[in-house]
């Protein structure tokens, strides 16, 4: 059951001896300054000095809202996820993920990345290999690497053996 915090401390005598750690219990309570001076029957300015002590430095209490109901645990007693290792209950998630199975899945999403990659790297490479067909630079590169034969010269004169001869037209075609 959760108790709600009470809103009022009930002045007491003042103790021969106030500890570190009786402080730092009603600062977990959510007893602050003002009613820690009413419980221990001292002075505002005597809760400041010890305040002054370096694990109280800057220290609140902590804050708990009540709750304007009473809420009570009826299922921690019941529950079968309970389980008692070495005298210490521990309370089982059913979609608790074991270390193994983390390590397990964190190989398979790396491996299923390097694929990816490997996928990727490979159609990159497939992109920039030369292709069946030259490029206007490779043809040119080609052509200047060899030297062009010089073909239809028999004497070195004429471009032809051949004369032209003149082409006879139907009286049904047209002159050009």
């Amino acid at each position: 059951m959760i108790n709600a915090r009470k809103t009022t401390v009930e002045a007491g005598n003042t103790p021969a001896q106030i500890t570190v750690s009786m402080i730092d219990q009603d600062l977990k309570d959510g007893i602050g300054k003002a009613e820690m001076a009413i419980k221990y029957s001292i002075k505002p300015w005597e809760v400041d000095e010890m305040f002054k002590h370096p694990l109280l430095k800057g220290r609140r209490p902590s804050r708990k809202k009540a709750l304007s109901f009473s809420f009570v645990d009826d299922v921690s007693n019941n529950r079968e996820e309970l389980m008692k290792e070495d005298g210490v209950i521990i309370d089982t998630d059913p979609n608790q993920v074991t270390l193994e199975q983390a390590i397990d899945d964190a190989i398979e999403t790396v491996e299923q990345v390097k694929s990816e990659l490997q996928d990727t790297e490979a159609a990159v490479l497939d992109m920039l290999r030369p292709t069946e067909y030259e490029t206007p630079e490779e043809s040119l590169l080609k052509a200047a690497s060899t030297t062009p034969e010089i073909t239809g010269i028999p004497n070195g004169t004429t471009m032809s053996d051949t004369d032209e001869e003149e082409i006879e037209m139907d009286d049904n075609t047209f002159e050009l």
